[in-house]
């Protein structure tokens, strides 16, 4: 049988809806599928995705970096955290370089983003976090943004 470069268009056509149809089946799969390509084989970011605070106390956010496998954050390379809160938040410091990052048991770094909640009621932590993974073969630059929802009673 002889295909035409249209009927192999077809068929992939077919392959392709058949495949997200598949992943619509699924609730929220899509969404789980971006965040696990967001994942990196060499490092994840931990960070609570929200905290609990009262009004007017200093508090903090913990972010990390945990390499994985055979990685390890670079020691000597710039590790920095940009920090911007919601309008309910008060945030000391914008940016935290490596002069305020801990360094972890597992080779990566820790940021503690200190940060007081102005009013009562609901607000958003964002931090942009730029660091080098190193591995036996190479260093290589990322870049992650996490979002803390913050609740102050």
């Amino acid at each position: 049988m002889i295909r035409s470069p249209v009927s192999h268009l077809l068929v992939a056509l077919v392959f392709a809806s058949g495949a997200a149809a598949a992943v619509g089946d699924r609730p929220g799969a899509a969404a789980a599928d971006q965040s696990a390509a967001a994942q990196s084989a060499t490092y994840q970011v931990e960070a609570a995705r929200s905290l609990r605070v009262k009004k007017g106390e200093k508090a903090s956010a913990r972010l990390a970096v945990v390499p994985r496998a055979d990685s390890h954050v670079s020691p000597d390379a710039p590790v920095s955290v940009a920090v911007k809160g919601s309008r309910t938040l008060e945030v000391p410091l914008s940016k935290l370089g490596r002069a305020e990052a801990k360094a972890t048991a597992q080779k990566g770094v820790e940021f503690e983003v200190p940060f007081v909640a102005r009013e009562a009621g609901p607000g958003a932590l964002d931090a942009d976090l730029v660091f080098f993974i190193c591995t036996e073969k190479l260093c290589e630059r990322h870049k992650e943004h996490v979002q803390l929802a913050i609740q102050a009673d």
